[in-house]
């Protein structure tokens, strides 16, 4: 599987089209642990975001989310606090981050507090079979992260 495949496959029920130039093969799950894979995919959510309507605020939270999901490592919006054009609280961004969470493990598995990070999925096998509950899930992140504020 490649990067753009996987990121397609979970926003396969939202408005994005996710494409990648230089699509990376993922051999296993553990492989997005890469340290440069979460910023990648905070990027390329955001570059699809653009060709939508949501707001750019809401883009950039929707896309960190997902990079998230995906990689588990922190929170790479934090680092732009300060230096966006809308509102970067730290404390607001984790509670619309964690709003998001919310909305996901309610649409994907009826609780708000059930998560899944991609990379401790023992195979990608596993992946099929959570995908109808995980791409449910992310369309209902996607619908969420359109009713949060910002430019």
């Amino acid at each position: 599987m490649t990067l753009g495949e996987l990121l397609r496959q979970l926003c396969a029920q939202t408005p994005l089209t996710v494409s990648l130039p230089d699509d990376l093969p993922l051999l296993q799950p553990i492989d997005l642990m890469r340290s440069d894979y979460h910023l990648l995919i905070f990027v390329t959510i955001l570059n699809a975001v653009i060709k939508t309507e949501l707001r750019s605020y809401g883009g950039c939270v929707f896309g960190e989310w997902l990079a998230n999901l995906c990689t588990g490592q922190t929170l790479w919006l934090f680092r732009l606090a300060g230096r966006c054009p809308w509102h970067a609280d730290k404390d607001a961004v984790l509670r619309d981050i964690s709003r998001l969470d919310a909305t996901f493990g309610q649409a994907a598995y009826g609780n708000p507090k059930e998560v899944i990070r991609l990379y401790l999925l023992p195979s990608w096998d596993a992946l099929a079979e959570h995908l109808p509950q995980i791409q449910c899930g992310v369309a209902a992140a996607f619908a969420e992260a359109q009713q949060l504020g910002g430019a």
